[in-house]
């Protein structure tokens, strides 16, 4: 069974006149009757009863319509299906990302993409980098939104779209909130809500030898897993936290942001996605990345 015969018979069967379906598929009858009795043949059923004025369905060929109206059905939205994945407006995009990137242009991002390409099934999935670095690898996401600290990357395509720097949040009633900027080495002593080490262990790290290189060991005294829950610690008034710039543009009764002086990292966030990867809507979700972050 051929998809060129379920189209012949269907079309003969709608129109139950060979040579008004002859005109609807731009081919002769001959050929068309040929290949119906072919195809009854093949199949060892009557589909039609014929004579020399009117053509009707018999009961194998009413039963057989209703397939074949649905496996060519099947059939086109197979095919258009597969011309929106190759266009990248349709498919599925699966994104990885990390809390603190909703804090960015990110969100900014999945609008503009979402309004762009409508018919793609895009899925997100809050993740800590390193795992979604080996999703990446196991391809089990096409794409990720992360932070990158010595991390090996090599093997993958990196995209930077947002850099920012850190600020101190303190309570209102703080000495420091009457201050501009507060040095690093000032934070000694001072009770910190900080960020779990699980969830980023290379910046953790990191901070802690900036601590000690300033003088002191920090007095971590709550951890926070997102900025949100720093923020609303420092509002009760559990202690002090560092947190992105971009956080001061909330506006928060009951605490105060200071520039933070010294030397540390800032907070880089790029899009990764494997090498070489064809994905079409992969290609356009890299485009308006690049695009609303004005990188193109």
């Amino acid at each position: 069974m051929e998809t060129r015969q379920l189209k012949y018979f269907v079309t003969v069967a709608e129109e139950l006149h060979f040579g008004n379906a002859a005109k609807r598929l731009h081919i002769s009858q001959p050929p068309l009757s040929q290949q119906i009795m072919k195809f009854e043949d093949e199949l060892g059923v009557r589909l039609f009863e014929r004579n020399k004025r009117s053509v009707s369905l018999t009961a194998a060929g009413r039963a057989l319509l209703e397939d074949a109206r649905g496996i060519l059905a099947s059939l086109e939205r197979a095919e258009s299906n597969l011309h929106e994945i190759v266009s990248g407006r349709g498919g599925r995009l699966r994104l990885g990302y990390i809390s603190p990137a909703l804090e960015t242009p990110f969100t900014g991002i999945i609008r503009e993409f979402k309004a762009a390409y409508p018919g793609v099934d895009l899925s997100l999935k809050e993740m800590f980098t390193n795992d979604q670095l080996t999703a990446l690898r196991n391809h089990e996401i096409d794409a990720g939104i992360v932070r990158l600290y010595h991390h090996d990357v090599s093997d993958l395509e990196i995209i930077a779209y947002h850099r920012e720097r850190y600020s101190l949040i303190v309570p209102a009633e703080h000495r420091f909130a009457a201050q501009r900027s507060v040095a690093m080495a000032e934070l000694a002593g001072e009770p910190l809500v900080f960020f779990p080490r699980e969830s980023q262990p290379r910046l953790y790290d990191e901070w802690m030898r900036i601590f000690h290189e300033n003088g002191f060991t920090p007095d971590i005294v709550q951890n926070a897993g997102t900025k949100t829950a720093a923020l609303a610690l420092v509002a009760a008034r559990v202690g002090l936290s560092i947190v992105p710039e971009s956080m001061a543009r909330r506006n928060t009764d009951g605490v105060v942001f200071c520039q933070l002086e010294g030397e540390y990292p800032e907070l880089e966030f790029y899009v990764v996605y494997r090498k070489n990867d064809d994905l079409a809507a992969l290609a356009n979700f890299s485009g308006i990345v690049r695009q609303v972050s004005g990188l193109s």
